[in-house]
């Protein structure tokens, strides 16, 4: 393995990342009333997909915490906030195994990173945060939950080759299925079932 797995995630999804954030276009998207309802029920559908296929395999990893990084609850309050309505029927494929779910994380934790980032753009503007709380999940903790996130994806990444590379894929597939969520038409405004790929 070259380098930290963290470096690796990096390198394999530095296009992918920066293509979401481009698309998403938070900051001026949520100076917009019904964008930012839409928005929140997009990232709610994501969060309740994901959350559902992550969480077996996540709950029992120590040291992660994971019951505390999940943000369905937030998320429910802030679409009740914005007058949005959950998305219903969807799913997300499940990772095949924890290593993946990791990457998968690791997706979900590294935009609550970028989020802090886009509460201050919104709030120097004059915006309000209303029905943005799950942006900022975290407060002033945000900084230690991801140090200790970090600290759990390199122990799990060392334990193999394999857990490493299973990691990086996860994430990947992470950034893939976070965009068509997020960006895409027919998976946010279709009450259809919809199985994303793996």
């Amino acid at each position: 393995m070259v380098g930290t797995v963290l470096a690796r995630l990096r390198a394999a999804t530095a296009e992918a990342h920066q293509r979401l954030e481009a698309r998403l276009d938070l900051v001026e998207r949520i100076a917009i009333p019904d964008e930012r309802r839409r928005l929140v029920e997009r990232y709610h559908a994501l969060h309740v997909g994901a959350e559902a296929g992550m969480a077996p395999l996540l709950a029992g990893i120590v040291g992660l915490g994971y019951a505390g990084r999940r943000r369905t609850v937030e998320l429910a309050s802030d679409l009740a906030v914005v007058g949005g309505q959950p998305q219903s029927g969807r799913r997300i494929a499940a990772p095949a195994n924890a290593a993946e779910a990791l990457g998968r994380l690791y997706v979900l934790e590294a935009a609550t990173q970028d989020a802090k980032a886009v509460a201050r753009q919104v709030t120097a503007r004059g915006q309000n945060m209303r029905g943005l709380s799950f942006l900022d999940p975290y407060g002033a903790e945000t900084g230690e939950r991801w140090r200790k996130f970090v600290l759990v994806l390199e122990r799990e990444a060392a334990v193999s080759e394999k857990a490493g590379d299973d990691i990086v894929r996860g994430a990947v597939a992470g950034f893939a299925q976070a965009e068509r969520w997020l960006c895409d038409t027919a998976p946010a405004l279709s009450g259809a079932p919809v199985a994303m790929p793996a």
